[in-house]
Parts: C-alpha cells; sequence; structure tokens
C-alpha cells in the first residue's frame, strides 16, 4: 500500500533536496525545506518553486522545527551527521512531537567495510566503516532509527551509494579538468543517479507499511571507477583523466573510490517498488543527458 503523504520537511536541503522538493511540488505536495541560515533556506526555497516554504534549522538546535511539522508529514533528513548525534536524537523528538508520521533518513554506503574481492553487500551486512566520514554517518544513523524507535515513529534509513546526475559527477568534473583516477582505478563502485534516488525517497516516505528500517540506494551494476571515466570520456572527445596515487589522494575520496564493495539494489527494487529509470551509469551517463548540457 502507497500512503498519499502531501506534506514534507527536508533538513538540510542542498543537490539532492532540491531536486526533491521541484519533483514534489510538482506533484502538488506541501514542501518546506530548510538550510543553516535564513537567506540560503530562502534563496533554495525560490530556486526549487511558487510556494516552497524555507528556514533555517541548525540540527544541534532543531526547536523551530516542531512549528513547521504539520501533523502526518514525511520529514527527509538530508543534512550532514551532527557533530554528536544527539543532534539526530533532537531532531526525531522535534518531529515526532510535533506529528510527523515518518522520517527517512539519508545515509551512505559508506558505512560498509571494505572488501578484497569486490564482494556484494546488503543491509544484513555488517557495518564496518572504513573512514571517518562513514564513521560519522554510521553513528547519525543509529542514533536516528534508535530515537524514532523510542517515539514510535516510522523510520528508514537510506544507505545511498555515489550520487550523479546534472551538473554534478563524473562528466561535470571531466569538463572541468578536475577529475582524478585514484590508485588503478580498477575498485568496484556503486553509483545512484539523483532522480532514481529521488524516487526512492519518495517511496520510503509513503510505501504504508514501511517493510523494513535499511535500505540501500544503488543502481543495478557497480563498475570500476577507471572503466566509468575512460568511457565517458571518449564520448565527450576528451583525454582520459589522469591518474594520482593513493598517497597524493584526498584520504575521503581514498576510502570511497577504493573501497571495492559492490552494493546490492534489491530491497529498493523488490521492498520499495522502485523501477529505476538510469538502472546502470551507462544510461545515466552515456544516454544522451549527461554528454549534452549539464
Amino acid at each position: 500500500m502507497v500512503r498519499d503523504r502531501k506534506n514534507w520537511v527536508i533538513i538540510g536541503c542542498g543537490y539532492t533536496g532540491a531536486r526533491l522538493g521541484r519533483r514534489l511540488a510538482a506533484d502538488g505536495c506541501a514542501v518546506v525545506i530548510t538550510r543553516r541560515t535564513a537567506a540560503a533556506a530562502a534563496d533554495t526555497a525560490r530556486a526549487i518553486g511558487p510556494g516552497v516554504v524555507g528556514f533555517a534549522l541548525a540540527v544541534e538546535d532543531p526547536a523551530a522545527l516542531a512549528e513547521r511539522v504539520v501533523p502526518g508529514a514525511a520529514v527527509v533528513i538530508a543534512s550532514p551527521p551532527s557533530s554528536d548525534p544527539a543532534g539526530e536524537r533532537a531532531l526525531i523528538d522535534a518531529a515526532a512531537g510535533a506529528g510527523a508520521a515518518r522520517a527517512v533518513y539519508l545515509s551512505s554506503t559508506g558505512v560498509y567495510p571494505a572488501s578484497p574481492d569486490g564482494a556484494w553487500m546488503d543491509e544484513d551486512t555488517p557495518p564496518s566503516p572504513t573512514g571517518p566520514r562513514g564513521a560519522a554517518r554510521l553513528a547519525a544513523e543509529t542514533a536516528t532509527l534508535d530515537a524514532a524507535a523510542a517515539r514510535g515513529l516510522d523510520a528508514i534509513a537510506l544507505r545511498i551509494a555515489g550520487i550523479y546526475g546534472p551538473g554534478r559527477g563524473v562528466a561535470a568534473r571531466l569538463r572541468a579538468g578536475s577529475y582524478r583516477i585514484v590508485g588503478a582505478g580498477d575498485s568496484f563502485v556503486s553509483r545512484v543517479h539523483v532522480d532514481d534516488l529521488v524516487s526512492a525517497i519518495i517511496a520510503a516516505g509513503t510505501v504504508d507499511p514501511l517493510p523494513f528500517h535499511l535500505a540501500n540506494v544503488a543502481d543495478d551494476e557497480p563498475a570500476p571507477s577507471a572503466d566509468v571515466a575512460d568511457e565517458l570520456a571518449r564520448a565527450l572527445g576528451l583525454p582520459p583523466p589522469p591518474r594520482v596515487s593513493l598517497d597524493d589522494a584526498d584520504p575521503d575520496a581514498v576510502a570511497m573510490l577504493t573501497a571495492n564493495r559492490r552494493v546490492s539494489n534489491r530491497r529498493l527494487v523488490d521492498g520499495l517498488g522502485v523501477a529505476l529509470r538510469y538502472p546502470t551509469w551507462r544510461e545515466g551517463m552515456l544516454g544522451g543527458a549527461l554528454l549534452e548540457d549539464e
């Protein structure tokens, strides 16, 4: 069963949140978004479209949230992890106290362990982050789900693979000349197009009853970064991107691009009923849209 949820709050409305807000507003939903400052919130709301309301909210001080949540709303937490998981717990307390019906937390596949052989990982794989970002994300995810369970609030964490789309991802960085292949570039990397991620968030916020509390969001075909970048560069008429050694690369990029994990999306497709518009990076990056003008 899918519930017709027409009120949404998007906390930390950045690249993905803005894309989500536009889809929801186009579908006739009431959309409230937050940024850390009032000016940024107003600018983002205006860019999303008429009728979208924006206000300032700090994850560490969510008191203003209670005044903005309509009973029965879905609350999407898209903000980076707070410095202390107490921030996420306070967000859930405020949302539950205001009558929210569901919380959707945007987490990361960075919570999973690295693999020496490109093993497939699903939601039953024990988390073991390889870097500080993954550890912070796992702490925030755990705090969110635990706090929601304590308050009797439906909640789900979406563990999201590398996001790409218009203006973001390999194509944009190849055009800008900033893309580098880290090491050999032969580790498997899972990805998802932002529009498929938006579909996943909407499904997670509306399916009723909620079938589980964790779901991976990734496409069907993890692929090595060198294969993707080299083929995309050829399609764009650009030279292959340069390689950099692991020692010369950003540690967070190394952790993400060399983890060599393949992330299963079976729950996303079978449990949440999401039909991927871009089932592999080929449709998403080579299908035309990203080769023209991002």
